[in-house]
């Protein structure tokens, strides 16, 4: 009897402690539905492990975190759909630690800006580059910006090549979401026209992949990681550091550092 009783006192103590243990969303990509309420999960939900997602395509994925326990991620494709065609994922047997890591080189005191060449490309992230909407990128002066001296994309769409310039400052560049309203490129060229001897000379700096965002949806997710996660600066860091790059791709350490004030 006493054995018994043991048993389902370890029991309750295990089902007490798997109810009280959360887990906060902090990356959607596609669309996953909580199943006992059948809501879109999103940024800042709550999870418990016992929860219920259901995936609506093979490519939708998640990222949450746990406090004390780290960042973790739930994709799709580690799912079986069910008899009836769902691609359901209980939340404790499909977690996925989050362990990558991502040494980015400190600022110099004299950091005036990025080289173009070196800052959009990154084997990591599969030349992924984190494009944060209407928020300056510092080029170096090296590279002269004004109405005759500019940076523009060019990519194709349904067979015709689209040319956009990016709208500038004295000394940064200023993405918004006007450069793809004529399609959703995989792949563009940074360019850059320069007057040379009086006659305007473009030339091609590098090809890389966008990936588009909204400042106030990134302090969102960082706010939720900064929450739940070691007061540590370092550690804060670094656990940002890897969520962009991980979820978005690229992003150089001083706009990290700006977001994370």
């Amino acid at each position: 009897m006493k054995k018994l009783i043991t048993i389902a006192f370890i029991l309750l103590v295990n089902i007490a402690f798997a109810q009280s243990e959360k887990y906060y969303v902090t990356f959607v990509k596609g669309q996953a539905n909580i199943k006992k309420t059948n809501k879109a999960l999103r940024v800042g939900d709550i999870l418990l492990p016992t929860d219920v997602l259901i995936f609506k395509d093979q490519t939708a994925r998640i990222s949450c975190i746990s406090p004390g326990k780290g960042r973790f991620d739930i994709t799709a494709q580690k799912t079986k759909a069910s008899p009836s065609g769902e691609l359901l994922a209980v939340l404790k047997n499909n977690l996925i630690p989050a362990t990558s890591t991502y040494h980015l080189s400190a600022r110099s005191l004299m950091f005036e800006g990025y080289d173009p060449k070196t800052y959009f490309q990154c084997a990591e992230t599969n030349n992924r580059i984190l494009l944060i909407l209407n928020e300056p990128l510092p080029i170096v002066p090296s590279y002269k910006i004004d109405d005759q001296n500019f940076f523009f994309i060019q990519y194709e769409n349904n067979g015709k090549m689209i040319t956009k310039k990016i709208d500038q400052n004295a000394n940064a560049l200023i993405f918004n979401q006007t450069l793809f309203d004529e399609g959703n490129p995989e792949k563009v060229m940074l360019c850059y026209q320069a007057q040379v001897a009086g006659k305007a000379s473009s030339k091609s700096i590098i090809d890389f992949v966008p990936v588009i965002a909204n400042k106030v949806d990134l302090l969102n997710e960082i706010k939720i990681i900064k929450a739940n996660i070691s007061t540590n600066k370092k550690l804060v860091k670094d656990a940002v550091t890897a969520h962009i790059f991980d979820n978005y791709g690229k992003l150089g350490l001083d706009q990290i550092e700006k977001m994370l004030l």
